[in-house]
């Protein structure tokens, strides 16, 4: 009878704390499933197959989320802060203990030095302690223990005994958030790794996209610096065959040749150019640096975007990653601040005992005891108490600010994307006017020259003036869209679309 009811006690005790925790176990490891690295991408038999063939700006972002390598960091550091967290449970849980134990006494006739009496001691214990959701502890205690001599029991050795013991803080120490601070503190360092590796990923895509990019703006300016060199060589041979048919100077093929010339060394280092970009994309992509890749896009169309200034910084306030993070930062330093407050005070706490000695064999041995007591106690001046509350008091403050001056950064940032942009769209129209000029001009230019009212000057103007309008307009594109990915990456993933 006694035992079911310490047995019901302690299920009501567990079954409190549960509901005292809010469900919080379903709830965390349902966030869990979010980022859980196979869930992330791709298998790596995918992958594989993937890189046989040209890659889509979609696939390299895919095989960045599953291979980066620093990324590959960030997600086993997400699981090891959620293994912290993880193993929080365990103070939900009472505490179960054991011991057993035996002790031996033997009685020696000193003048015979032989054995008079010999004597046995055996206990069994077994404990159940469970901490109570408002700052103390109570636990449950089965002894049973016996003495004999070998062959009979002896009468002055207790036989079953029973305790149930709690503890309870009045002040420092009281309270569901101090008595839990443990799994609070280990559930918002799981929610900041969360938004660290939330804000690491988008990270990694903003990295693919710069990447990407630049590999199509290098193989854009290749290809343009290509048709350079066919128009160059066209016109030297053009210049040659003029001056066989003495209606054009040495100047003239001397003049073709030098811009051929030039034109090989912009290929030469576009190539050069092109080729690290590809690096840097295996690099992002986490694959072989040495393997050779394509991409399936061979050029960038520039598309204008609506800008929205307004909403995009709203949203910038509402759903970055780095100000998530450091909000949460902000909230565990304050529960810090509170706990800390917390220890400046008094310990005072309530202490309970009651025990029943109950033994079958002997009936004069049943006892019932009830104990009762008041601690208090306080170090004199607590200054450590009190230095800990001002040094937390002060990280708060610190804390704030730091948010604060994250918020005005993203708030600059995007005003100076949002210029960026339209910038961008500004020049990109003016380059789109001036490579139609200059194809123009180039062709006017070859139309004099053979008619031979002009030498091939101005042939060679106008085709230096093509290149480097083609040349500014890649690279311009280029910058166009990275600045959209980055702005993507601020918004916390909301994408920017073009109309």
């Amino acid at each position: 009878m006694k035992g079911s009811l310490v047995a019901r006690i302690l299920n009501s005790l567990l079954l409190l704390t549960l509901v005292a925790m809010g469900g919080e176990w379903g709830k965390e490891e349902a966030l869990v499933k979010k980022y859980v690295p196979e869930k992330i991408v791709l298998t790596d038999a995918a992958i594989e197959n993937l890189l046989q063939q040209p890659l889509s700006l979609n696939d390299c972002v895919a095989i960045a989320l599953k291979n980066n390598v620093l990324l590959q960091i960030d997600r086993l550091e997400y699981n090891r802060v959620y293994y912290s967290k993880w193993g929080t449970r365990q103070s939900l849980l009472p505490s179960l203990s054991m011991n057993v134990q035996r002790s031996e006494a033997a009685d020696v006739d000193s003048l015979t030095s032989r054995e008079i009496n010999r004597t046995f001691d055996d206990e069994v214990s077994v404990s159940l302690s469970e901490r109570m959701p408002l700052g103390g502890s109570i636990s449950f205690t089965r002894r049973l223990a016996w003495a004999t001599n070998g062959n009979t029991r002896l009468t002055d050795n207790p036989g079953r005994e029973w305790t149930i013991s709690f503890t309870q803080p009045l002040l420092k120490g009281f309270g569901y958030s101090v008595a839990y601070s443990d799994v609070k503190l280990a559930n918002l360092d799981y929610r900041i790794e969360q938004y660290r590796l939330q804000n690491a990923i988008l990270g990694t895509i903003f990295q693919v996209k710069e990447a990407y990019f630049n590999v199509l703006q290098q193989q854009k300016q290749v290809a343009v610096t290509e048709s350079a060199i066919e128009r160059d060589r066209k016109l030297k041979e053009l210049s040659q065959a003029k001056v066989d048919a003495k209606i054009a100077t040495r100047r003239d093929v001397l003049s073709a040749e030098i811009i051929l010339q030039q034109d090989f060394a912009e290929f030469v280092n576009a190539q050069t150019e092109l080729a690290t970009s590809l690096d840097q994309l295996k690099n992002v992509l986490g694959i072989s640096i040495e393997g050779e890749i394509s991409l399936l896009q061979k050029n960038l169309e520039f598309t204008p975007l609506v800008i929205e200034e307004d909403n995009w910084m709203q949203r910038a306030l509402e759903n970055n990653m780095t100000l998530k993070q450091l909000e949460t930062s902000l909230e565990r330093i304050k529960f810090e601040q509170k706990l800390s407050g917390n220890s400046r005070l008094p310990d005072i706490s309530l202490e309970g005992t009651y025990s029943a000695l109950d033994d079958q064999d002997f009936q004069d041995s049943r006892t019932r005891n009830w104990t009762g007591r008041v601690r208090l106690s306080y170090p004199l001046f607590n200054f450590s108490g009190r230095a800990s509350h001002r040094r937390a008091t002060l990280a708060s403050e610190q804390a704030e600010k730091n948010l604060e001056d994250n918020r005005r950064f993203v708030i600059i940032t995007v005003r100076e994307i949002t210029r960026n942009l339209k910038n961008s769209q500004q020049r990109l129209d003016i380059l789109l006017k001036n490579i139609d000029a200059s194809k123009e001009k180039v062709t006017f230019a070859n139309t004099m020259f053979n008619l031979g009212k002009a030498d091939n000057k101005d042939i060679t103007d106008a085709q230096e003036d093509l290149l480097s309008a083609e040349v500014d307009y890649a690279t311009e594109l280029a910058i166009y869209y990275i600045e959209q990915a980055r702005l993507e990456q601020l918004l916390g993933g909301y994408p920017i679309i073009n109309q």
